[in-house]
């Protein structure tokens, strides 16, 4: 299922029941769009178009890169829907009880950037773990999370421990290391010290308003 089928599905059922929320292709999300990015991700399975994939995230939106990330979030439903594509109101209204039920509480707690950072802790911590099942606070894209929110919030020193951290971890992953992510983890510590926090800040303001014209939202 595309998501120029998706689209309409997700606006007679799915926005009723998210207030503000907007649909565009796959993607239901509430704009405006500050730091953080709270939606839904509507996947088809490369198997076959009839099944999709729900997931309800929340994304800080202040990287290099322009791409949905699902380091904290749930799928909703038993993994995955089957719908019949000459039919698929039932299955959109099933989907909008499961985003009211589980969706909408975990988009209500997420209500900025503060929020978020206080949340991860907490998400790391529970038992069952639910919105971090593939994530801690050890890994270092959550620790790079945390440092450029940290800047955001102009907390330099906090922001230069949690780089510094973030590199290490990559480091001693040896082949399985993100390169990628060094690169910039270090071109940002080094900015951050050369220059200060504003200079930081600046930066991940123009990936910000990068990934938001890349993500048209």
């Amino acid at each position: 299922m595309k998501g120029r089928k998706i689209e309409p599905l997700a606006r007679r059922h799915v926005l009723p029941v998210l207030p503000g929320f907007a649909a565009r292709g796959g993607l239901v999300y509430r704009p405006p769009v500050d730091y953080v990015l709270r939606g839904l991700w509507f996947d088809t399975s490369s198997f076959t178009s009839s099944r999709i994939y729900v997931t309800a995230f929340v994304q800080p939106l202040f990287h290099s890169h322009q791409d949905l990330t699902f380091s904290y979030g749930l799928r909703l439903g038993n993994d995955f829907w089957d719908v019949d594509e000459s039919d698929a109101d039932p299955s959109f209204a099933a989907i909008a009880e499961e985003v009211q039920r589980h969706a909408v509480p975990f988009f209500d707690q997420v209500t900025d950037l503060d929020r978020l950072c206080a949340l991860i802790p907490q998400w790391d911590k529970a038992d069952p773990k639910k919105i971090m099942r593939d994530h801690s606070l050890d890994d270092p894209v959550v620790m790079q999370d945390l440092a450029y929110a940290a800047i955001v919030r102009g907390n330099s020193d906090r922001a230069v421990e949690l780089l510094g951290k973030a590199i290490a971890s990559e480091n001693e992953s040896g082949e399985y290391g993100n390169d990628e992510r060094v690169a910039e983890l270090g071109q940002m510590l080094g900015l951050l010290q050369d220059s200060g926090v504003a200079a930081a800040k600046a930066q991940l303001d123009r990936w910000h308003a990068r990934m938001v014209a890349s993500l048209k939202l």
